[in-house]
């Protein structure tokens, strides 16, 4: 893949960054979160970050894909987590 491409393929996936950083940070507000409690969530199904760091991967909307799943998991919106985001798309 040459430059450009790349180039153009990131711009392509800010939106779905953006809408992924809205979703979680909206989810958490409704649940009463903090990043210090999505932490903790995370660390019982075996996944240790610092609060500091998942503000930063949120905010970018940059984390993999595992990781997504487990927050959808422990913020308990499996059920309507990927057709809110596809929403914000529209």
């Amino acid at each position: 893949m040459d430059q450009t491409q790349s180039v153009n393929n990131r711009k392509a996936m800010t939106p779905y960054k953006q809408a992924i950083a809205r979703y979680i940070r909206s989810a958490m507000m409704l649940k009463g979160l903090k990043y210090n409690d999505l932490a903790e969530k995370l660390e019982v199904v075996g996944t240790v970050m610092t609060p500091e760091n998942l503000r930063s991967k949120v905010s970018k909307g940059m984390f993999s894909a595992d990781l997504f799943v487990a927050i959808v998991q422990v913020l308990d919106v499996e059920d309507v987590a990927l057709a809110e985001i596809i929403k914000q798309l529209d």
